[in-house]
């Protein structure tokens, strides 16, 4: 007997394809699938039990023909068209800078006076469970807001519930006015659509809290393989940082050992890494491992606490990590220069040396001379 969801996608294909399965990727199909009325509750195991059965047995050739990579042909690679500009002839988005006002805006860049956070990136927010990724990003976007109020910020969050929400806004009231989309409203129903369009949309800042939980929500709940999942989303997340403009914040998990949980892909990807750490006396910092927007205060630490519900950024501590940095470049210079003294003047002494005249050596036949 046909269950009602089988007959639900068989549907789909005769209203779209007369019946007929179109040549491609499952996933792909499954992609497309979502985004249709008809897609709404179908898991990807059920709608790709019911593609086999539309498409019958795969004779053996079938198989070969289906999974064996076939290289371009020649031809088709010489007629296929790159397009190759001169960097200064690029068409590039008019990047808009976000400010917190706070010391956090140097480290996000160095670019422009006083830093800031620039549109057009994808970052990774990572740290080990506890350590406060969600109330640091959190804070940030309600600096944003509270700095620049025509800036569009956005929290997503796969994993808290309102009632969670209500202990971080009863402790941190500064959240107040931080748009959020809770996606568990939307896990029974339209979660690949709340996603893409929370991220494709008019929002400038996006935070999304986090990026495995998403991950492992499309893989648990509508059945994807988590590497289609993964490549989804990190697509997703690229497609608006790079194609419009938007600044997106991914925060990912780490081990109990500070092992990065998530994939390579994303990690090179993204124009910046920030890491979230517990440091001596278990004070909290962070630092940027990786910043293509701020390159000069990569691997620099800044101790923050929580004061008057909000995060607080140690201005003393960092004025003495400037000063310290400041004293060994002098020092380093000094050095430098004291060896570059050295080496003149002993490559001075050197070429005195060698211009004095050597003693001519006594031999038998210049004995005979002199006693001649």
């Amino acid at each position: 007997m046909t269950g009602k969801k089988e007959v639900q996608v068989r549907k789909y294909f005769s209203q779209e394809f007369g019946g007929e399965v179109p040549t491609g990727k499952v996933l792909d199909l499954f992609q497309n699938f979502q985004t249709h009325p008809l897609g709404e509750g179908i898991s990807y195991s059920l709608f790709n039990g019911v593609i086999k059965k539309l498409r019958g047995p795969q004779t053996p050739a079938d198989v070969t023909q289906t999974s064996r990579v076939v290289a371009t042909p020649a031809a088709a690679v010489k007629d296929f068209e790159l397009e190759i500009v001169e960097i200064g002839n690029m068409q590039f988005p008019d990047f808009k800078c976000f400010k917190t006002g706070t010391l956090l805006d140097k480290l996000f860049s160095d670019h422009e006076d006083g830093g800031g956070i620039y549109g057009g990136t994808a970052n990774i927010v990572i740290g080990e469970s506890g350590v406060g990724k969600s109330t640091v990003m959190l804070d940030v976007l309600a600096k944003i807001k509270r700095n620049q109020p025509a800036a569009k910020i956005l929290y997503i969050s796969s994993e808290m519930t309102r009632n969670d929400l209500f202990f971080y806004y009863s402790k941190m009231p500064i959240i107040a006015e931080v748009p959020t989309l809770l996606l568990m409203d939307y896990i029974q129903t339209g979660f690949v659509k709340a996603i893409e369009k929370a991220l494709t949309g008019e929002h400038d800042v996006i935070l999304i809290d986090s990026h495995q939980d998403i991950i492992v929500k499309l893989k648990d709940v509508l059945g994807w393989k988590s590497t289609y999942a993964e490549a989804w989303l990190t697509n997703l997340v690229i497609k608006a940082a790079d194609g419009m403009g938007k600044s997106i914040f991914c925060i990912q998990h780490m081990t109990k050992g500070g092992t990065y949980v998530g994939s390579t892909y994303l990690k090179h990807a993204t124009t910046s890494m920030m890491e979230i750490k517990f440091g001596p006396g278990n004070r909290r910092y962070l630092e940027f491992t990786k910043n293509r927007r701020g390159g000069s205060l990569v691997n620099k630490p800044l101790f923050y606490s929580m004061a008057d519900g909000q995060v607080v950024y140690d201005q003393a501590s960092w004025d003495q990590l400037v000063r310290a940095e400041e004293v060994a470049h002098t020092e380093e210079a000094r050095r430098e220069e004291l060896e570059s003294e050295f080496d003149a003047l002993f490559l001075s002494a050197t070429l005195a040396t060698s211009s004095v005249e050597e003693p001519t050596e006594f031999t038998e036949e210049n004995k005979v001379e002199v006693e001649q």
